[in-house]
């Protein structure tokens, strides 16, 4: 199943989230392109093994929609090999941070954090101007969970179109009430 385009002007914010289409995605069977991933196809989590996915949709983002374009973190820019290739990722998608000061500062092994966050604070992540669209690949399980791509634990996208209420701007809500 793919991204209606018409369903983007009534959810502006979604483009926000995602991986590009030919990042690779741990699968019990080995990396897979996100791009060759459909529904019922097996990947890999970090806390609950193999699930299948439940949805998976392709969003753009023009090129003049700047909080859009998608932040890249560039090979092994997150230690030991980490991420095995450049990885381009939406700004809003989050990504399992896990380091020795974490416990300290949040009171947990691991936090999810922004792409766009980590952009600002990291010297080899960069968000990357986009000349032309950008697509990006969502995936979905039965219940939100941790999956890998290019060896980075990254968010899944919540299931049943949930969305992220502190990313929406005010017109993206009017928008999205305006249809309800």
């Amino acid at each position: 199943m793919r991204f209606q385009p018409e369903l983007q002007a009534l959810a502006p914010w979604v483009a926000a989230f995602g991986i590009t289409p030919q990042t690779r995605i741990s699968t019990p069977s080995g990396d897979r392109e996100a791009r060759d991933l459909q529904i019922g196809d097996m990947v890999n989590t970090r806390d609950d093994g193999a699930q299948p996915i439940t949805n998976t949709r392709e969003a753009f983002a023009a090129p003049s929609e700047r909080n859009h374009y998608p932040v890249c973190i560039a090979q092994g820019a997150l230690g030991f090999g980490c991420p095995r290739a450049d990885l381009s990722l939406g700004p809003q998608h989050r990504v399992l941070f896990e380091h020795i000061r974490v416990p300290l500062m949040f009171g947990t092994d691991a936090v999810l954090v922004r792409a766009k966050s980590l952009a600002v604070s990291h010297p080899n992540v960069k968000v990357t101007r986009a000349k032309v669209p950008v697509s990006y690949i969502q995936i979905s399980l039965e219940e939100q969970g941790v999956i890998f791509a290019e060896g980075v634990p990254i968010e899944t996208i919540m299931p049943d179109g949930e969305c992220d209420l502190d990313y929406m701007t005010l017109r993206s809500w009017e928008l999205m009430v305006a249809v309800a």
